[in-house]
């Protein structure tokens, strides 16, 4: 049985097609769901990334910060690259606490976050 910091580690590596094959195949092994997720279809007139992909982004520049050797970090360092894919801060902190939650990210005291997983060292 396929854990979720598995699923994490798989996202956290995908970038290719074979890699989204493993990730959707855990995902159905991991909630022992027989029927194939049901995909939204894409918003035509919107031109930021759909729910997903905004945090498949923010998966991978967390691992681009780790693999840099910058495993701390305060939300503050994130406003920007936030803005530039059409979200603001609500939406970071939201996402930042499903991370800790995953086990990708720590929180630690006064608002910083280590970065736990990476790339190079996954779940």
């Amino acid at each position: 049985m396929t854990d979720f910091r598995t699923l994490v580690a798989l996202i956290c590596e995908s970038t290719d097609d074979e890699s989204a094959r493993r990730i959707i195949a855990a995902l159905m092994e991991w909630t022992d769901n027989t029927a194939s997720p049901a995909v939204p279809a894409p918003r035509q007139n919107d031109p930021r990334p759909a729910l997903n992909e905004r945090r498949r982004l923010l998966r991978a520049e967390l691992c681009k910060r780790a693999e840099a050797g910058e495993t701390l970090f305060q939300p503050k360092d994130l406003t920007a690259w936030a803005e530039r894919h059409g979200r603001k801060r609500p939406w970071l902190q939201k996402e930042l606490k499903e991370l800790c939650e995953s086990g990708f990210l720590q929180r630690d005291a006064h608002g910083s976050y280590t970065i736990l997983h990476s790339r190079q060292n996954p779940a």
